[in-house]
């Protein structure tokens, strides 16, 4: 046998045999990759927030600018103060509806006037509000903050249309998220619900957006709206344009399919993602009014 290939019957390092770590070795490599992750977790959290969860100032454009009276409240969140658009139904209506909103990410109060003089003109007042962080209302906008602002705002949309008629909620894209996240614990439960052009996960979300996956899987499992619809117990409505390029149609049909009854789920045809608040239309609109006025909840099935 040649020198140059002879091996040891001692030598675990045969060809065809693998290198095995020692498994206290191996023990010390994944405590300190999970020390890495644990560390980390707080920093990726903060930077997500500063860039998803700021805006700007709020624009001057006020339900008035289109002519719509309305009440500007300042609503207690903690410490802080929640700006919000605040419109009542004329007096003339004999349906009494309202809907407490919840704005998408980026989203400012003023850029919803068109959409609440919508609703104002079919009977249905509304409450908007600016998130921790967002508009005029106070900072900082974190992930915690969010969650109990939901809980703030609901409670004065409650005591403001206490006792008169439906009391609905609705999230706009990023806003189902921390609508549903808390969905099962507001009191007194709301009449129903609508969830509009909702990612599936926030996850998910991130992952379309670019975000690395290592990133997204540094945080937690945050705003998973499949996960949290299961929560719901009112009456719901998910609507979802088949041509929304930032969250596609298949994410409302997992909240859809993940939902109790009684559920319904409206499909519009061809309108863009912002384009409830920025040209708010009778073919996008009316089904959600129609969903608010009728005492009797939805039928079942996909319109």
């Amino acid at each position: 046998m040649n020198p140059a290939t002879e091996w040891s019957t001692s030598d675990k390092r045969r060809p065809g045999n693998s290198v095995k770590i020692p498994s206290k070795r191996l023990t010390l490599i994944l405590v300190i990759l999970f020390l890495c992750v644990v560390s980390c977790r707080p920093i990726v959290l903060y930077v997500s927030e500063k860039k998803f969860l700021v805006t700007g100032p709020n624009g001057r454009e006020t339900p008035a600018t289109l002519g719509i009276p309305f009440e500007r409240l300042k609503i207690a969140s903690g410490d802080r103060q929640l700006d919000s658009f605040l419109v009542r139904a004329p007096t003339t209506c004999e349906a009494h509806a309202a809907v407490l909103v919840f704005h998408g990410v980026g989203e400012t109060i003023s850029q919803w006037v068109k959409a609440q003089r919508f609703l104002y003109n079919r009977c249905i007042s509304s409450l908007l509000f600016d998130y921790s962080g967002h508009g005029d209302s106070s900072q900082p906008g974190t992930f915690r903050n969010l969650r109990q602002d939901v809980f703030a705002a609901y409670a004065a949309f409650s005591a403001q249309f206490a006792g008169d008629g439906r009391r609905c909620v609705m999230g706009f894209s990023m806003g189902n998220g921390p609508l549903l996240e808390s969905i099962a614990y507001l009191n007194p439960a709301p009449s129903c619900v609508v969830v509009a052009s909702a990612f599936s996960s926030l996850r998910e979300a991130g992952a379309r957006w670019g975000s690395p996956k290592f990133v997204l899987y540094m945080i937690p499992d945050l705003w998973n709206n499949v996960k949290a619809v299961s929560g719901n117990r009112a009456p719901l409505l998910v609507v979802h344009s088949d041509a929304d390029a930032v969250n596609p149609l298949w994410m409302g049909r997992q909240i859809f399919d993940a939902a109790a009854e009684p559920k319904q789920m409206v499909v519009v045809h061809g309108f863009s993602h912002n384009a409830p608040y920025m040209n708010p239309s009778e073919e996008w609109w009316m089904p959600v009014v129609e969903f608010l006025q009728d005492e009797a909840g939805p039928p079942a099935g996909i319109h």
